[in-house]
C-alpha cells in the first residue's frame, strides 16, 4: 500500500519539475563574464587561443583575445552590444561589435579593424559556449574568420 502512494507523490514531482518556469537567459552585463579556450578557422589555418568577455554594463561587453598563428601572436578586443533575452527561457545572448587586432610575426607586423556578429550560449552557471564571425574592414575576404570557444562563467 506504501508503494501506491509513493507513486502519485513521484507523479507530483515530475509535473512540478517538468512545468517549472525555465531560468531567463543572462544579457551582456555584469556577472556575465567569462574566459577560455578559442580556436578561430580563417586565412588558411586553424589558431588556438584565449578568448574572454568582460561586461561593462547590461548590454555592452568588452571582449578581449589573444591567438597564436604560426610564427606570431594576434592580440585585440572588440566592443560589442549584447542583445537582452532576460525575458526569454532563451539562454543565448546574440551580439554584434567592432574591434581591432594587433598581429605580430617575422616581418608581418598590421593592425586590423573588423566588424564582429556572434551569440554566447548559457549553458550553465559556469560555463558559456561562444560562437563569432569576424569580418575586416580592409575588405579581403580571405581573412574572414569564425571562432569558437567555451568559457569559465565568473
Amino acid at each position: 500500500m506504501k508503494k501506491l502512494l509513493l507513486l502519485p507523490a513521484i507523479l507530483a514531482s515530475l509535473v512540478a519539475a517538468i512545468t517549472q518556469t525555465p531560468t531567463a537567459a543572462m544579457a551582456g552585463g555584469i556577472g556575465n563574464n567569462y574566459v577560455g579556450p578559442v580556436v578561430t578557422f580563417g586565412g588558411g589555418q586553424s589558431v588556438f587561443g584565449i578568448g574572454s568577455k568582460l561586461g561593462l554594463s547590461d548590454n555592452i561587453s568588452l571582449r578581449p583575445f589573444a591567438t597564436f598563428p604560426s610564427g606570431g601572436a594576434q592580440l585585440g578586443t572588440s566592443l560589442t552590444y549584447d542583445w537582452d533575452l532576460r525575458q526569454s527561457a532563451t539562454p543565448i545572448t546574440p551580439f554584434i561589435g567592432v574591434g581591432a587586432a594587433f598581429q605580430t610575426g617575422g616581418n608581418n607586423n598590421n593592425t586590423v579593424g573588423y566588424a564582429q556578429v556572434g551569440a554566447d550560449f548559457n549553458v550553465s552557471d559556469s560555463v558559456a559556449l561562444l560562437g563569432s564571425v569576424q569580418i575586416p574592414f580592409n575588405g579581403n575576404n580571405s581573412s574572414t574568420s569564425v571562432s569558437l570557444g567555451a568559457g569559465l562563467r565568473f
